[in-house]
């Protein structure tokens, strides 16, 4: 990825295309179902297929991950070119911010860490401060901020705070046969890890990297809840975004 903060500036328009790919499919074609859809009845086995021959052609969480990589790259760097990458992909994305409840937690048991969500328009104002004025980077800037935001669909964001050494738990019911994703990005404060158990409690998907950003991605066999858990590692409170596609 330090790749990226070394391309000249005529370049940033490929390498945007680059990581956007060739488009967007619909987001209808995959993922979590509605919400107020009726809960589908239990079933026994593992929930998980071996998935399509072919790839996925619509994979929203995980481009919004390398959002997240290159937004966590770009502070690291203090490279404005990579954050305003950054931007770019969020922008093309869009989304809808979620009501998500962490199973068990009382209404006062974890007070949430200060902060707001990561977005493109925050993204840029980083990148703002990082240009210090230099004229090109700043005309990108403005560029970037202009275009649109696509509208609704996917990602489905949720923020919240995961107290140091503890576990947020979320039940999310995702379609059968059709590819489900789940991303997760921090604050850069603690280590986090990302599991996903089907509803008979066997794991189908585990990410645990070094970092505070990680992503999960399988093949539900049938339409059902699934168990996403958000364990923190650290010392330290953390504030976090969760995404399914």
């Amino acid at each position: 990825m330090a790749i990226v903060a070394e391309l000249p500036l005529a370049k940033l328009p490929a390498m945007v295309g680059l990581a956007l790919g060739l488009g967007f499919g619909s987001p209808a074609l995959a993922g979590s179902v509605a919400d107020g859809t009726p809960a589908p009845p239990p079933q026994k086995g593992v929930n998980i297929a071996s998935g399509p021959k072919a790839p996925a052609a619509d994979e929203p969480i995980a481009r919004l991950q390398m959002s997240s990589d290159l937004f966590a790259f770009g502070r690291e760097t203090r490279d404005p070119l990579v954050l305003i990458v950054a931007a770019r992909i969020m922008k093309a994305l869009g989304g809808t911010e979620v009501d998500l409840k962490p199973e068990g937690r009382a209404a006062t048991g974890s007070p949430q860490k200060s902060g707001q969500p990561v977005s493109a328009d925050s993204i840029l104002v980083e990148a703002r401060d990082l240009a210090k004025g230099e004229k090109i980077t700043n005309l990108l800037i403005e560029e970037t901020a202009a275009i649109g935001t696509a509208a609704g669909g996917q990602p489905k964001t949720h923020q919240d705070t995961v107290r140091a050494g503890a576990t947020d738990v979320y039940s999310v019911v995702f379609s059968g046969g059709q590819l489900a994703e789940a991303g997760l990005a921090g604050d850069g404060t603690s280590d986090l890890d990302l599991l996903v158990y089907d509803e008979n409690d066997h794991l189908v998907c585990r990410s645990t990297g070094s970092s505070d950003r990680e992503y999960c991605r399988w093949w539900p066999r049938w339409t059902g809840p699934f168990r996403i858990e958000i364990q923190n590692l650290g010392a330290a409170a953390n504030l976090y975004r969760v995404a399914t596609n």
